[in-house]
């Protein structure tokens, strides 16, 4: 998807100038989700829907630039899950080395006085 755009140096037209498909990953999740919608506007407005008429080179580079920034919304928004989950799992087991942490003092807080003078390193 991203080979012809980069390959023909095109840049998409925002509200923060012309920007590569590199320069993408620098938006916001907002800023990419108002690109994609007024994208997706111009394409539906482009020629209006036929299947008589082809589609214009123009067309075709509003559809791919549309292409483009959905791709970097999603995987940006992929990669936000990702790490949520991945903090919480974080959080989780942290929680449940904690436990283990308190159980292991417990256990050793109860044990007598002889298996604890067993237990010294000499």
């Amino acid at each position: 998807m991203y080979k012809e755009f980069i390959k023909n140096k095109k840049r998409i037209q925002t509200n923060k100038g012309l920007l590569s498909a590199e320069q993408l990953w620098d938006l916001s999740q907002p800023d990419l989700d108002a690109l994609a919608v007024s994208l997706d506007e111009a394409y539906k407005n482009s020629k209006g829907k036929s299947f008589l008429e082809k589609k214009t080179a123009k067309d075709k580079d509003i559809k791919e630039a549309l292409d483009i920034v959905l791709d970097v919304l999603y995987t940006k928004q992929e990669e936000i899950d990702a790490a949520k989950e991945s903090a919480e799992t974080k959080r989780h087991n942290d929680k449940i080395l904690n436990l283990i942490a308190t159980k292991r003092e417990e256990a050793l807080a109860n044990k007598s006085e002889k298996e604890l003078m067993d237990m010294l390193i000499k």
